[in-house]
């Protein structure tokens, strides 16, 4: 404090200091400016609605819109929840000029749903034209996700078995064909099908090594069932570490080998032929068929038919020196499942009756005579003139020779 007679240099000393004052003072005034413009100009939110555990990416714009030439250090960028969890930060961002901006990427996941508010926390400090520091500057924008509990993954499906057994016999060859459908969005792997069952059937397997999606495949097996009856035909399908099964009940028939033999003769370019023809009445395939036979006096041709499908007829037709007449005997033998059978027919042969088609008669048990009745393009004789044959070599003769 001076004192109040204090006058001369001090006095000069008190006014020069009390210029200096007024002189900073307006210094300050001319420096200050109003606040930075700083600001997040836009967020980016990569997903919006995620499930618990997904990790999302918010990308705030950061903008310095100052009109001078001073600059803007972005020194922290923060994401946050409203209950201030922190999620993710930035450092040391650089600088901005007026009109520059920046994106900040920055993460989060939650792991609990339900409506979240994230609000991005931007701090930094404002230099002006000569790099003198003027002010820090923080700003915060908000944005909100919606967070839910993610779909229960549903079971994978499981490929689908069909077993096609069709008509199985005892003791007889057959194929059982299973086809295996994958319903399931990705491919399988490392197939391996086994069928087994039928009453002690050896059991048989099918590879394959991949199965593409919402695709099929059928594996085929021949199958000789050992024993008529019900039994439980089984496939079971193994594809990387999981197995498939299912079991069906099929009946297996008894072998049944009946068979029937008709012999007529005819004339092919001028020349008299004698035509067989074998009819499988049972219901398994009869192989090996030889068909032959004996007349009066002389035996007639022998041939090969082949096989003979259950529900069908096959013929074969061959030359002859002359032609027969009266009583004679048609045999045919054929092997059916693991046995062996025979069918005969006695049939009469009469004389010709036209150039294309000769006419047969058979003698039933009374020894009377009978017209021959059309079956196709082939006569069927009727009068008791059909054996049907049985299975290991039992023959039955309807009629008798002459």
């Amino acid at each position: 404090m001076l004192p109040t007679n204090y006058s001369g240099r001090s006095g000069t000393v008190l006014s020069v200091l009390l210029a200096c004052t007024m002189l900073v003072a307006g210094g300050v005034g001319v420096a200050s400016a109003g606040p930075a413009a700083v600001t997040v100009s836009s967020m980016d939110v990569s997903d919006d609605e995620p499930e618990t555990g997904d990790a999302i990416t918010v990308t705030p714009t950061v903008q310095f819109s100052d009109s001078g030439t001073g600059t803007f250090e972005v020194t922290e960028v923060v994401l946050k929840d409203s209950s201030g969890t922190v999620y993710s930060e930035a450092d040391s961002l650089g600088t901005l000029g007026p009109g520059d901006s920046i994106d900040v990427p920055l993460s989060a996941s939650f792991d609990t749903a339900g409506q979240k508010k994230l609000i991005v926390h931007v701090r930094g400090v404002q230099y002006d034209s000569n790099g003198n520091r003027r002010s820090v500057v923080s700003t915060t924008h908000p944005t909100y996700v919606s967070v839910s509990e993610p779909d229960e993954e549903a079971d994978p499906v499981p490929p689908q078995l069909n077993v096609d057994a069709g008509t199985l016999v005892a003791g007889s060859d057959s194929t059982v064909a299973v086809t295996v459908s994958n319903g399931a969005d990705e491919q399988i792997t490392d197939l391996s099908l086994r069928l087994s069952g039928l009453g002690g059937m050896e059991n048989q397997t099918r590879l394959q090594p991949a199965l593409g999606a919402h695709n099929s495949t059928t594996f085929t097996f021949d199958v000789t069932p050992p024993e008529s009856g019900t039994h439980s035909l089984n496939a079971t399908l193994t594809y990387g570490d999981e197995t498939v099964a299912t079991s069906n009940s099929v009946e297996v028939e008894s072998l049944n080998g009946d068979a029937v033999v008709y012999a007529t003769t005819v004339t092919q370019n001028d020349s008299p032929h004698l035509r067989y023809r074998v009819a499988n009445h049972g219901n398994a395939p009869l192989e090996n068929v030889v068909v032959s036979g004996a007349a009066v006096g002389e035996s007639l041709p022998t041939t090969v038919i082949g096989s003979v499908e259950p529900g069908t007829t096959e013929t074969a037709t061959v030359e002859l020196n002359e032609r027969p007449t009266g009583p004679a005997t048609v045999s045919a033998t054929y092997d059916v499942g693991s046995t062996t059978g025979t069918v005969d027919q006695s049939v009469r042969f009469g004389n010709a009756t036209s150039d294309s088609a000769e006419a047969s008669q058979a003698t039933d048990e009374s020894g009377s005579g009978t017209t021959p009745a059309s079956f196709g393009t082939l006569p069927l004789l009727t009068g008791g003139v059909v054996a049907a044959g049985s299975i290991i070599g039992y023959r039955s003769w309807r009629g008798r020779f002459e």
